[in-house]
């Protein structure tokens, strides 16, 4: 055994004594300390067992949540836009409650933008060498599944028959490099911190709404308007981030992402209004809610994000004359107490 198999072992040992004393936040942040000295894929594969072992073991509660917000955004139109540096629970709680979303400029920095992009594209190659039967153990970082995941992957991206391309769409947490980086990123922005504050009690990440996209050009294409919680159930508390890691959108060469300027607390009906599914709202009803609420397909930057909720109104946004894809990151968060067991909660 080498030196390194050697420590990696000692260290999955410390953080095994952490956890069975039910200590799962000192046993994940141990794991997280040890591999920031270099990145195992062990280390962060197991950092995600534990992740989704705690909250399953954690007794939660019943947390009121306080709406008031002070509508600073009052008056403008469209999705209300921030620097990364003015971010705090008080603008978030505004820009979702107030105006139905909230995008702010530079969250991510360049270092992250490219090590993220890096992360996503070894996923999809990793992904594509195992199912093809040619995966090392150098795959192992970029396309592992924690053995405390339950259910089938995402599997957009795939032609079938096991046959994957280099686009589509991923779990994060089927690549334990590039969730630990996402985990790290969140921890430096002071995310927990502020979402803690906004929704009162702590935030938990979702397993199956944890994704890490790219997306190609498909020109005039039309993708379906939805609502996210039309799929996660009644009752709960949501922020998601959505963070471009291309020029996208409104001017750009890469898909972006169209969005409603709604603050209406409700879920729209699907399956209308000349929907070409039963589960995305019809064209006609988005051009009925335009007529009140604006209808957007705003110009992200490498870096920039939006935040938004389960009610909030939206749709891959296709230009005409894209010619890149599109590369993002969109992780949805739970208020802990009312976190919908389906989606398979996470502590981060």
């Amino acid at each position: 055994m080498s030196e390194i198999d050697t420590r990696v072992q000692q260290v999955l040992q410390q953080a095994a004594e952490l956890a069975v004393r039910n200590d799962y936040r000192s046993a994940m942040d141990y794991l997280a300390e040890a591999n920031r000295a270099g990145g195992e894929a062990e280390l962060e594969r197991q950092l995600l067992n534990y992740a989704i072992d705690g909250f399953a073991m954690a007794d939660h509660g019943q947390v009121a949540w306080n709406t008031q917000h002070d509508d600073r955004f009052a008056g403008g139109q469209g999705l209300p836009v921030i620097e990364a540096a003015d971010l705090d629970a008080d603008m978030l709680r505004a820009g979702i409650l107030g105006r139905g979303g909230l995008i702010v400029r530079g969250l991510m920095d360049e270092a992250q933008i490219t090590a993220t992009r890096a992360c996503i594209d070894q996923a999809f190659e990793a992904r594509k060498a195992i199912a093809e039967g040619e995966g090392t153990a150098e795959h192992q970082r970029s396309f592992a599944r924690p053995e405390s995941v339950s259910g089938g992957p995402v599997q957009f991206g795939s032609l079938g028959n096991n046959q994957y391309t280099n686009s589509g769409s991923v779990w994060a947490v089927d690549s334990p490099q590039a969730a630990f980086s996402m985990l790290e990123f969140y921890r430096r922005i002071g995310l927990p911190e502020i979402l803690q504050a906004y929704f009162g009690e702590p935030a938990s990440l979702s397993v199956r709404k944890w994704v890490l996209r790219c997306v190609p050009p498909n020109n005039g294409a039309e993708s379906g308007w939805h609502q996210d919680g039309q799929f996660m159930g009644e009752g709960i508390r949501t922020v998601n981030l959505w963070v471009a890691l291309t020029d996208c959108g409104e001017g750009a060469e890469a898909p972006g992402i169209d969005i409603v300027a709604d603050n209406n607390r409700e879920i729209y009906p699907t399956g209308t209004h000349g929907a070409p599914f039963d589960w995305t709202v019809g064209q006609g009803f988005v051009d009925e809610l335009g007529q009140r609420c604006p209808v957007q397909r705003p110009h992200f930057k490498p870096g920039d994000a939006v935040f938004f909720d389960h009610y909030n109104l939206h749709r891959t946004g296709f230009g005409t004359a894209d010619k890149n894809h599109r590369y993002a990151v969109e992780s949805w968060f739970f208020a802990n107490s009312v976190a919908p067991a389906k989606q398979q909660p996470l502590l981060f």
